[in-house]
């Protein structure tokens, strides 16, 4: 009987023993608890006004360039016709200013001319009266004509620049009318809201018929297949998993597919352990972020994700 007892604690001794060597030697895995998140692209409002328009739900799928929304365009289109008729005004006064120029310089030419000619006259009369065969009057008459003109000229010259700096002035003006009008065209076509990427309506922050300011959100899209699953690692481990290391995912229903580590975080975020009697040390985190494949759109955001982080032996 005695040396039955003895069989069976030897037997359950090495029992215990095995138990204890593989459980000694077997990897353990950690599981991290982690979410599916991704970058929202929020498309907002560059102007204000009242949405006119909402075009797309929750769950749309949108592509890049996509009409999604119309802001009321009236006061933008009456500043739009406002300045196309500023630019028009001044190009015909610029078409007036020009031909005023023109006809100024026409009569420099012609003043010129007749300056030369009565010149001429005053020198020969001049000369004839310093012969004695013209009188002192024909001679104060020549000199007269010939100032006469010279101020003609000196004043038609002057019309000349008075002239240039008009069609100048309206140049300028339709240049400052054009830009104007440039500035309204860019209003004007803020009115129509596109879709700035591919992507799915994940949220509508604003409702058709509310008053929208510029940089208010209208809707936030989001590319399904840039989801990734984020989770923390103690920084114990993180050291184990560079970027390009795969770890197995888990979904809530138990799917299982491969994740490929893109991002590691640089910088320790808070503290999953704290050293209360100050005997240690705190033990921080870091962030890491997996890509998933998602062409099945099992995905979503927001959900739970498991991720196995083969640590080696306990």
């Amino acid at each position: 009987m005695k040396s039955k007892i003895r069989i069976i604690i030897v037997l359950l001794v090495l029992a215990a023993g095995a138990t204890y060597y593989v459980l000694k030697n077997r990897a353990h895995d950690i599981i991290l608890t982690g979410i599916v998140t991704t970058d929202n692209v929020i498309v907002s409002a560059e102007i204000q006004g009242r949405l006119q328009k909402l075009l797309v739900r929750e769950g749309d799928t949108v592509k890049r360039g996509e009409l999604l929304a119309v802001i009321q365009p009236q006061e933008w289109k009456a500043d739009m016709a406002y300045y196309q008729s500023q630019e028009v005004q001044t190009s015909n006064q610029i078409s007036q200013a020009e031909a005023n120029l023109a006809s100024a310089k026409a009569q420099v030419i012609q003043a010129q001319a007749d300056l030369e000619n009565n010149r001429l006259n005053f020198d020969r009369i001049n000369d004839l009266y310093k012969k004695g065969v013209e009188s002192a009057q024909s001679a104060d008459s020549a000199r007269t004509t010939f100032a006469g003109t010279q101020a003609r000229v000196d004043s038609l010259e002057k019309q000349v620049s008075a002239a240039e700096s008009a069609v100048d002035a309206a140049h300028a003006q339709l240049a400052a009318s054009g830009a104007q009008k440039d500035k309204a065209q860019v209003r004007l076509n803020y009115t129509e809201v596109h879709a700035p990427c591919d992507g799915i309506v994940d949220v509508r922050a604003a409702l058709q018929g509310e008053v929208v300011n510029p940089g208010q959100g209208i809707v936030t899209l989001v590319n399904p297949d840039d989801f990734w699953v984020r989770a923390d690692v103690e920084e114990t481990y993180v050291e184990r998993f560079p970027i390009g290391t795969k770890l197995k995912v888990t979904l809530p229903s138990g799917a299982v597919r491969e994740g490929i580590v893109f991002y590691r975080g640089v910088d320790a975020d808070y503290a999953t352990q704290r050293d209360v009697n100050r005997s240690k040390r705190d033990i921080k985190t870091f962030e890491i972020r997996l890509r998933c494949d998602n062409t099945d759109r099992a995905l979503a955001l927001g959900m739970t994700a498991y991720v196995t982080l083969p640590v080696g032996k306990p």
